[in-house]
């Protein structure tokens, strides 16, 4: 099983100390986030976890127990979002500089294979236009190289929960030509850096500029780590991920991106909401007239399990 640890939060940054729970407790509750009186009990042992895909903005909380995960057994790799906006776009995020020096010692302690970099989304707009990011992403290829091989990149989508701020022209559709000016730009600026650029749910076609179009947990990536996998139903237009399964909660990120599909668009709720780090699910409790599923676990043994 290929777990998440997750796209519809960043756990990493904000729940580091209940995912670690988790992981000690060998599972984890997750509630449907459509059927909401369903609630999936996910096996989170060593033996059932494949590999454990941490994807966030802040790696920070979550590395200081990655010693105790290596003992534990559980295999896990990270996706790292370094992107280069400021607060008017990610106001939560930290000072992208103490994410790199992070993205830097992880990469030290687990390799380079294990660490992803994700540029995304491509926001264009007057403020960020294509010369800004030519300039912004060299300089961030110029801090990563040599600690990941991976870039994962992909465009700005304008849920209908950004109306608003497509509106405000703080967001907008990327067109063709820009989306060719950025494969270009990016493309020359990995040549000679053993840096692979794969573009996530692709509109466009990069292959000239050597861009592959892949998904972000995606097959090729999971067989180069021994990680067996198998393709599911897209989670969105155009996703080539593989089968996995997502234990975050929606709207429990206090990055407060403005491009955020995850996040309801008031912040207040968000800060009314009191975590557990010891509770089953990662917000809220079990209630009366809630179903629990259990998840098929693993039920051939792994080759070194012997």
């Amino acid at each position: 099983m290929i777990v998440c640890a997750s796209r519809r939060t960043d756990i990493p940054a904000f729940h580091a100390e209940w995912m670690i729970n988790r992981l000690r407790a060998g599972y984890a509750l997750v509630r449907n986030p459509v059927q909401r009186d369903v609630i999936y009990k996910v096996n989170l042992s060593p033996r059932n976890i494949d590999m454990l895909v941490f994807m966030t903005k802040d790696p920070r909380p979550i590395a200081e127990y990655l010693d105790e995960m290596t003992e534990m057994g559980i295999r896990y790799c990270f996706q790292v979002t370094v992107t280069p906006y400021g607060k008017d776009v990610e106001p939560g995020v930290p000072f992208k500089a103490d994410i790199v020096d992070s993205f830097k010692e992880i990469s030290d302690k687990i390799g380079k294979d294990r660490i992803i970099w994700r540029y995304d989304p491509v926001i264009i707009n007057d403020r960020y236009d294509i010369k800004y990011h030519s300039r912004k992403f060299n300089m961030l290829c110029d801090e990563l190289q040599g600690y990941t091989d991976r870039c994962t990149f992909g465009f700005v989508d304008l849920y209908k929960k950004l109306e608003r701020i497509s509106e405000e022209e703080k967001l907008r559709k990327t067109n063709p030509s820009e989306i060719c000016q950025v494969g270009k730009m990016m493309s020359e600026a990995v040549k000679g850096r053993d840096m692979q650029l794969n573009y996530c749910c692709a509109d466009a076609d990069l292959s000239e500029y050597g861009i592959s179009y892949k998904g972000c947990i995606d097959k090729d990536y999971m067989t180069s780590l021994n990680v067996p996998s198998e393709l599911s139903s897209p989670l969105r237009d155009r996703c080539k991920c593989v089968k996995n399964i997502d234990i975050g909660s929606y709207d429990t990120c206090d990055h407060n991106c403005m491009y955020c599909y995850a996040n309801a668009p008031s912040e207040e709720n968000r800060k009314r909401k009191v975590y557990d780090p010891e509770g089953e699910l990662l917000f809220g409790t079990v209630k009366d007239g809630d179903r629990i599923v259990e998840l098929s676990s693993r039920q051939v043994t792994r080759i070194v399990d012997y």
